[in-house]
């Protein structure tokens, strides 16, 4: 198994690419919020729990919490990882609004 840590800033449409954000603006969600990221998870089939944390390149203006991702089977990359739970955000905060 391995785990990977995810931050709510790389999914950030209010964010430039300096400021975090990994993933295009047409990825990026408006709202990001922990619950949201568990339905995510949970739609895909992966465990994840949500932390308690502050994204390090911006500690005072972070979200304040975390992601781990764990998986079983091994995928190509974390940004393999990141792109999927992006277009699976979108597709959940869309049906939420």
């Amino acid at each position: 198994m391995k785990e990977y840590v995810i931050w709510p800033e790389y999914f950030s449409a209010n964010l430039s690419r300096k400021q975090g954000r990994r993933v295009s603006k047409l990825l990026a969600v408006d709202k990001v919020r922990p619950e949201t990221f568990l339905k995510a998870c949970a739609e895909l089939s992966w465990k994840c729990r949500i932390e308690e944390g502050k994204y390090p390149r911006a500690w005072f203006e972070s979200y304040g919490f975390k992601i781990i991702v764990v998986l079983e089977n091994k995928i190509e990359s974390k940004h393999t990882l990141i792109k999927t739970l992006a277009s699976k955000l979108k597709e959940v905060s869309s049906k939420q609004a």
